[in-house]
């Protein structure tokens, strides 16, 4: 019989816990009332940063943050997320956008693309960065040019790549186009730098070098006709 009494006391107090917590997660004590959103680039993601803003009102006990922060890694644009709440009413979400690394003109339209080669959004969407443009004709010479800057330790010399006749041009900020292909070693590249450093031009006008390539054993470098 105590041992009864013990088991009928044990299910009362469950039930009364159940009943009280439950009215007391009810309470509009825990209802969103601020959302903090520490992101780089607002302008980029501003569609997301406005349905992150949707979560006000809400009860935050009953907030799944790992649905939520599966469903803005979803987003092309996001690299991470880590999303806290500090209590009893504050959600703050701590976004980190993709690292800009190249332009991609294609199809009409010059969009930013991240280093694995993956589009996700539009130059006109954001702020201006000084990175080369990939001028492609074809969705897979993205990675094939990305694999060539790879190999390009001066990358901010660089303007333009972009596929001519059996091969590729790599375009500098002063006008001189390195000619290579996928299978140029990053030794070459290496050489190349120096060399540039040597003739690198002031402007377009004064360049004395016209193109330098490398598809060869050796170097072949094109001088500008009437130096």
């Amino acid at each position: 019989m105590k041992k009864i009494l013990q088991i009928i006391f044990i299910g009362i107090l469950c039930w009364y816990t159940y009943t009280e917590y439950g009215d007391f997660k009810k309470a509009s004590l825990f209802d969103v009332t601020q959302v903090n959103i520490n992101v780089k680039n607002l302008e980029l993601i501003d569609d997301l940063a406005k349905s992150v803003e949707d979560f006000k009102g809400k009860n935050i006990l009953d907030i799944d943050k790992n649905k939520i922060k599966d469903k803005i890694l979803s987003d092309v644009r996001v690299k991470d997320v880590v999303i806290e709440t500090q209590m009893p009413d504050i959600l703050l979400f701590d976004i980190k956008e993709k690292e800009p690394y190249i332009y991609i003109e294609y199809r009409g339209d010059i969009y930013i693309s991240d280093e694995a080669g993956k589009i996700y959004g539009y130059m006109k969407e954001s702020k201006k960065y000084n990175m080369p443009l990939f001028r492609i004709d074809h969705e897979d010479e993205i990675k094939e040019f990305i694999k060539i800057m790879g190999k390009i330790s001066f990358k901010n010399e660089i303007s333009q790549v972009y596929k001519i006749d059996n091969g590729i041009a790599v375009t500098t900020n002063s006008g001189v186009k390195i000619i290579t292909n996928i299978d140029v070693d990053r030794k070459k590249y290496g050489v190349v730098k120096k060399l540039y450093e040597q003739v690198r031009p002031k402007s377009k006008k004064s360049k004395k070098i016209e193109y330098i390539d490398l598809r060869f054993e050796d170097y072949i470098i094109k001088r500008v006709e009437g130096d």
